[in-house]
């Protein structure tokens, strides 16, 4: 991959002073190291350099060939591009993929093309790269304008090309120099994973921030998290969109609730890396993580010469997780000779603007709450303070920084950008992140800290499988699979219609009738369900339950009744399982079960399998959690029970793998002694 960062040489086809964009793309070329050749039979010289009639016609070897000419010529460029042995071609052009049939197919003969002189392509429809340590600005954005800053240790990989220019535009406005910005633009390729993993393997890289329109194979996702983690440095990633890597059918509530993308979001966040919201968070998550520490936990000490914004960043905390302690005497009585009585020495710390004017005193406020030992980080909200006053106040800040705490620091700075412009970039250069918003700068400290998140070991093999016969189970079908997985579910058997009062009468004086269809997710919906049936009245009631199932669903394919015994109240929980596909494990959810799942929408996830002590965090995350845990002095529910359910459940999707698309209980039902799975859906993969 050498030839993509640390080219020999790099030639660009379809280079023009008479284009914008071409013309960029070789103007920026200027500062490479190596030679550059434009191509162009229509051109002598561009920019000063000499053009040449064709790639075959190039003066020494190129390892880089830059093709910015119309989709109809790509082909036969990069075809040169091999024959002239180049390593790389990085398509600029668009006219591909994203523009329907007829351009993907184009793209397909694109890859075929390159693959024949094994050349590896970025792109097309692609943005090109910046490379520091070699001086490669390979790019026709605009945001490559402009003086070069110091180099920050930040990287940036990433599918859309807008975005990406507007990515680098911004650091470049907030003073921060990127080591290397790759656009891969359609994927054809090159991925956003293989760029990733380029470009955290470099040395000079420290953070890497990445933009995702499409979900990446889950395996090597987490390689690529595991060799980030390992090589001591930090990822951020901006997801957008959806892609069918994530797609699962919402016949379940599991799959209305779970959104697509939580197996690659749970990944992310087991493996320590930061998921931000949007491109400002990407860059000032990045800056911060520049730095050598992150917050510990999540208490913080505000410093602020406002009171009014020290009380709205107090009261925006909790929102972003985080708390306020109020400093211990020995703290406050390092502040008191610092601050003047009308301010505080409490947390917020209110400094007052007698103490900003003096910013040997204000490093001493901030040098002291950082070293105090009772925050985990520290936000200083400034206000009004602009020009030569605000590079004395951000020098402050830098020293108070460079001590040995152990807590770093945040700034939100609510003022105009212009005025703060050169003490902005001198505190984000040094890894101390600046925003315009209080509720930014809370919401960015605690993504930093550390996530604790890990999965089970997978239990020994149990041949699972035999119970997936039919693509989608019912309950009667999957009463093996719950007895196999050792939870408890009502006594019950499936009849035809003319055995339902007899096997009613067995079973107790008032009973249950479920239709079982393959085809039917949601009985209750069409009304295939009764409950508290008197034994003798299930015959004609099951019959009237059958006749208005058939109205209502004439097509689902009826296998018989399920006659089962009627529950005692408990607390009902959802329990789903999606299986493990394209290279993620299984997620598993839990949430508050029964006929309201959906309207409520109180459901936590994570990543299986779980052992019992995880299935017990997972539901302690429910809004819900007071109703197990024995709310206005109801009997506490047996939780152990429920939790050893949801993990026997999670286990059985880690050994069944992708052949699993979803099992499904709804309710559990989880009284004061005992768990039981009253209604079951399993799907299964169509087999081969």
């Amino acid at each position: 991959m050498d030839g993509l960062l640390h080219p020999r040489a790099v030639a660009v086809v379809g280079a023009s002073e008479r284009s914008a964009m071409a013309g960029r793309l070789t103007r920026y070329l200027s500062g490479f190291d190596g030679p550059v050749y434009p191509v162009n039979p229509n051109h002598r010289r561009v920019h000063g350099l000499p053009c040449y009639p064709s790639l075959l016609e190039l003066p020494g070897p190129v390892d880089l060939v830059l093709v910015l000419v119309p989709a109809a010529r790509v082909l036969s460029a990069v075809e040169d591009a091999g024959r002239a042995g180049a390593s790389f071609a990085v398509v600029l052009s668009s006219g591909f993929a994203e523009v329907g049939a007829e351009g993907r197919a184009l793209q397909e003969q694109l890859v075929e093309v390159a693959g024949r002189y094994g050349m590896r392509v970025v792109g097309p429809n692609c943005q090109g790269l910046l490379y520091r340590p070699t001086g490669l600005a390979a790019t026709f954005t605009a945001a490559a304008d402009g003086v070069r800053q110091p180099d920050s240790g930040i990287a940036y990989v990433g599918q859309s090309g807008a975005l990406g220019g507007s990515f680098l535009g911004k650091a470049r406005d907030r003073g921060i120099g990127l080591t290397a910005w790759i656009s891969v633009g359609n994927q054809a390729d090159l991925t956003t994973t293989d760029a990733a993993e380029l470009l955290v393997a470099d040395p000079g890289v420290r953070v890497l921030a990445c933009y995702l329109e499409e979900l990446p194979d889950g395996a090597r996702w987490q390689r690529l998290t595991e060799q980030t983690a390992a090589a001591g440095k930090q990822l951020v990633v901006l997801r957008s969109g959806r892609s069918a890597a994530g797609e699962r059918a919402v016949a379940s509530h599991t799959g209305a609730l779970v959104r697509a993308g939580t197996a690659f979001d749970l990944l992310t966040r087991e493996s320590g890396a930061i998921q931000v919201d949007d491109l400002d968070e990407l860059l000032d998550t990045a800056v911060a993580l520049t730095g050598e520490s992150r917050p510990r936990g999540h208490r913080i000490g505000v410093i602020t010469s406002s009171g009014g914004a020290g009380g709205l960043a107090a009261d925006q905390a909790e929102a972003a997780g985080l708390s306020l302690p109020e400093l211990d005497r020995a703290a406050q009585d390092v502040l008191a000779p610092l601050i003047p009585a009308f301010g505080s020495t409490a947390n917020p710390v209110d400094v007052t603007a007698q103490v900003i004017d003096d910013a040997g005193q204000f490093g001493a406020v901030c040098e002291a709450v950082a070293e105090s030992g009772e925050v985990d980080a520290v936000l200083v909200v400034l206000t009004t303070i602009g020009g030569a006053a605000a590079v004395e106040v951000a020098e402050a800040i830098l020293r108070a920084a460079e001590r040995r705490s152990t807590a770093p620091f945040a700034v939100a700075w609510l003022y105009s950008h212009e005025e703060i412009a050169e003490a902005g970039s001198m505190l984000r250069r040094n890894a101390i992140p600046v925003l315009d918003s209080t509720t930014a700068a809370l919401r960015l400290i605690a993504r930093l800290v550390p996530q604790e998140s890990r999965r089970a070991e997978p239990a020994a093999p149990r041949g699972l499988s035999r119970f997936l016969d039919r693509p989608s189970l019912t309950e009667a079908d999957g009463a093996r699979l719950l007895d196999a997985l050792q939870i408890a579910r009502p006594r019950g058997r499936i009849v035809d219609p003319a055995d339902v009062e007899t096997v009613a009468r067995e079973i107790g004086e008032h009973v249950v009738l479920k239709v079982q269809s393959p085809d039917l997710a949601h009985k209750s919906d069409v009304g295939g369900v009764l409950v508290g049936v008197r034994a003798e009245q299930a015959g004609r009631a099951a019959q009237d339950m059958l006749d208005a199932v058939t109205a209502g669903a004439p097509q689902a394919r009826i296998d018989g009744v399920l006659v089962q015994e009627v529950l005692p109240p408990g607390v009902e929980l959802l329990v789903g399982v999606q299986g493990g596909k394209h290279g993620y494990p299984p997620v598993v959810t839990v949430g508050m079960g029964g006929t309201t799942t959906e309207l409520y929408s109180d459901v936590a996830s994570a990543l299986g399998p779980l052992d019992s002590g995880q299935a017990v965090a997972l539901l302690r995350r429910l809004r819900g959690w007071p109703l197990l845990d024995g709310f206005r002095g109801r009997p506490r529910c047996d939780v152990a029970a429920a939790a050893a359910a949801i993990a026997s459940l999670s286990q059985a999707a880690a050994e069944l793998g992708s052949a699993l698309t979803e099992v499904e209980i709804n309710p559990l039902v989880v009284h004061a002694t005992g768990a039981v799975a009253a209604d079951l859906l399993v799907t299964t993969e169509p087999r081969p």
